[in-house]
């Protein structure tokens, strides 16, 4: 199709994937009823794997992590496209008010189920793009990898880093996050870290406490002290940072026993240039008066579903890049071609694994993709289906508008 005009191009895209819309239904609602809870992604992996050989891409891999990674076309310009493939517990069905949420329905046009807006609808809609270049010729000077990751809902950002040291010929120029935005182009998001404060205490008896020292008491003036903190740097895009205390462990063996320990974890939500030392300066005021006392990033050490170690500090920066960017003007050409508007290009709030693709490796990226992202991990997990088809139109011609920008 090289010797076609781009508007001829985005209109073969458009028909192709308006043609397929009772097969990519089906997709999704198949791949929604696989059970892929972070760590056990295994057959997700698998059956992912198998539609993209099915589809006909030019390379299919699973790698030592668990990752499932296609490639279509060998050109100039390495785009990497990457969606999560793993998703939270499943919850009660009562809640949801449906028999079972691996069983997707599709009321009115939306399809709703487990994954369906985090992250299996984005995932299908990379794949699906995968196959419609392939289908309609249209492998230019480019190469597409596209990348259905693990365990980004517990240790965002470090699978991903896992498959680029096991896949080192992997050397993408730019990146897209597939994740929900309601069609929307992100061009960064706050990163987050999780700070563990240790309180020494002495455990006694409840009867005679006295003779301890009861770790959770000392703890509640630190607490108090972040519940009120609002003292953040506030970046002129993403805004102030956040902290906020979301649990508190004990160290007791009964509970008639005053705690002999207890450690208070924070979600610290960070915005650009916060580094682990600012966020630890930050504490300090709170719990320097108290002996002993420790703050600390936490750190991780996960198993994947093959079995493979990974020790996650943590610690997952920010990231930005300037509306004018020439990668970000890239995807509002090619949503502009397709729709004839221009898209609303925002950030969000909530991290991605493109805070270790362009947080830490500097790569240009981009989010996008369909579905309402303040529906993740609810009971109203749900994808409308003219979204999804419309991300798919953008996820096939994005490539088209960037393959010239190196």
């Amino acid at each position: 199709m090289s010797n076609l005009t781009m508007e001829e191009k985005l209109k073969s895209i458009t028909e192709y994937v308006d043609s397929h819309e009772a097969d990519i239904v089906d997709f999704l609602v198949e791949f929604i009823s696989i059970n892929s809870v972070t760590y056990n992604e295994g057959e997700a992996v698998k059956w992912l794997a198998g539609k993209m050989n099915e589809f006909g891409y030019d390379e299919v891999r699973i790698d030592p992590v668990g990752n499932c990674v296609g490639r279509v076309g060998h050109g100039k310009t390495v785009l990497l496209y990457d969606s999560h493939i793993d998703t939270v517990e499943l919850g009660d069905p009562e809640a949801w008010g449906m028999e079972d949420p691996l069983k997707a329905e599709i009321i009115d046009g939306v399809i709703r189920g487990r994954g369906a807006v985090d992250d299996k609808g984005c995932l299908a809609g990379i794949t699906w793009a995968g196959r419609a270049i392939k289908d309609l010729g249209l492998e230019e000077d480019f190469t597409l990898w596209v990348s259905g990751s693990i365990s980004e809902e517990d240790v965002e950002g470090s699978c991903v880093k896992a498959m680029t040291e096991e896949n080192p010929d992997i050397k993408p120029d730019y990146i897209l996050v597939a994740e929900s935005s309601t069609n929307r182009l992100m061009r960064g998001h706050k990163g987050r870290a999780l700070i563990k404060i240790t309180v020494p205490g002495k455990c006694a008896h409840a009867s005679s406490a006295w003779r301890g020292d009861n770790a959770l008491i000392k703890a509640l003036p630190i607490i108090e002290g972040i519940d009120k903190f609002n003292d953040f740097v506030e970046d002129p895009f993403l805004g102030k940072g956040t902290i906020e205390v979301t649990k508190v462990d004990c160290k007791t063996p009964s509970l008639n026993t005053i705690p002999g320990e207890a450690v208070i974890t924070c979600d610290r939500r960070i915005a650009c240039g916060e580094t682990i030392e600012d966020l630890l300066a930050e504490i300090k005021p709170f719990i320097e008066n108290i002996e002993g006392v420790k703050a600390e990033i936490d750190t991780e050490k996960v198993v994947s579903y093959t079995g493979y170690e990974i020790t996650a500090v943590d610690y997952f920066p920010s990231w930005v890049l300037e509306e004018d960017d020439p990668y970000i003007q890239s995807g509002v050409a090619a949503y502009e071609g397709l729709f004839g508007k221009k898209p609303e290009v925002t950030k969000w709030d909530f991290c991605t694994n493109a805070t270790h693709l362009c947080g830490r490796m500097g790569i240009p990226a981009m989010g996008y993709g369909p579905g309402d992202e303040t529906l993740c991990h609810g009971t109203q997990d749900k994808v409308p289906v003219n979204e999804l088809l419309d991300a798919i139109k953008f996820y096939a011609a994005l490539p088209l508008f960037a393959k010239d920008l190196k």
